[in-house]
């Protein structure tokens, strides 16, 4: 009697493991190349920090305050104009459905000199759309600011409407897996031979060309399990603030020298006409070593600092925390 024969992998170019705004992208991108590619992920999409993210495309200028252009300004010069034509694009755009809450955000400075020089220095430093706004122009809460008040041409996309047009344009190419242990995969000298992805009792067999980690902390885990470096991912966690109430649609960043004092960006209005707004930069980082309560009082004193004209009688507050997960470039089959 011939022995068992074992089960068929199939070849594909990739396997993408992660299914957050990254890990759908590069889905996207290699689907739209001709390659054949998989997505596998064990939650739900989005689920982390794509979820979390405050939805600003940057363009480079905030990077840029202390007047020198590094590689992290130059990297993302380009993305404004990418992530727009992505979603109002004529040819095949990757995010058609997508929403633009809003084309662009404030840039607004302390009074302080360190602030009014870094101001400066961006401005020169990085060729960002930024055009300083007339008083008549801005926005009410920002009409009374000392300094120059500079619209961004950054835009802030709603994130959910993002994640839902990666879905819709990838199903049939995501695979829901049992958690991290749904995958398995089996290496040999640095390549991977086999990945089995596993779901409620039903198995994928897979001979992938690449596997591209894109599971944000969740690479630290898979890095470990294929016998790459952990260290070469690390994590920033963030402490953020939200407020909910008689709020106006507001997008922008506070800047104070070199350093982004707080980051604001709002949702849609709900059912009640309540906007959100979520709290960022340095208030965020900060926030790590406080308590939710702590950081609450610390970010209604910000917003009175930076934001004078706001009434925040009647709003609620609320915090939550998030690990932002980075990690270097590098590898010859595993790419992160």
């Amino acid at each position: 009697m011939a022995p068992p024969q074992a089960p068929t992998s199939h070849p594909i170019d990739a396997l993408v493991i992660g299914g957050g705004i990254a890990g759908l992208w590069i889905l996207s991108a290699l689907r739209r190349a001709g390659r054949s590619a998989v997505l596998a992920e064990a939650s739900e999409l989005g689920n982390g920090q794509s979820t979390c993210a405050q939805g600003i495309i940057h363009g480079g200028l905030k990077y840029a305050l202390g007047g020198k252009v590094g590689k992290d300004a130059r990297g993302v010069s380009e993305m404004p104009s990418t992530w727009t034509s992505e979603i109002h694009g004529a040819d095949d755009p990757m995010l058609a459905g997508a929403t633009i809450l809003s084309p662009s955000a404030w840039l607004w400075r302390t009074d302080s000199l360190k602030s009014r020089i870094g101001m400066l220095g961006a401005r020169m430093a990085l060729k960002t759309p930024a055009d300083a706004v007339a008083t008549e122009r801005r926005p009410e809460l920002l009409k009374e600011t000392a300094g120059a008040v500079l619209e961004v041409m950054e835009p802030i996309l709603e994130v959910r409407s993002v994640l839902q047009a990666l879905a819709d344009r990838n199903a049939g190419f995501v695979v829901k897996v049992d958690g991290p242990e749904g995958v398995e995969m089996m290496s040999r000298g640095g390549r991977v031979d086999q990945v089995i992805l596993r779901n409620a009792g039903h198995e994928t067999r897979l001979a992938p060309e690449y596997v591209i980690l894109a599971a944000g902390s969740g690479n630290e885990s898979l890095r470990t399990r294929l016998g790459l470096d952990p260290t070469r991912m690390r994590r920033r966690p963030l402490h953020m603030a939200m407020v909910r109430g008689d709020l106006p649609e507001f997008h922008g960043h506070c800047v104070d020298g070199n350093r982004t004092r707080v980051t604001i960006t709002s949702t849609a209005r709900n059912a009640r006409g309540q906007a959100t707004w979520q709290l960022g930069g340095e208030l965020a980082e900060k926030g790590i070593e406080q308590s939710p309560d702590e950081l609450i009082s610390t970010a209604a004193d910000e917003l009175r600092s930076i934001l004078p004209a706001l009434d925040q009688r009647g709003l609620q507050w609320s915090t939550y925390r998030v690990d932002r997960a980075e990690m270097a470039h590098g590898g010859r089959r595993f790419h992160d």
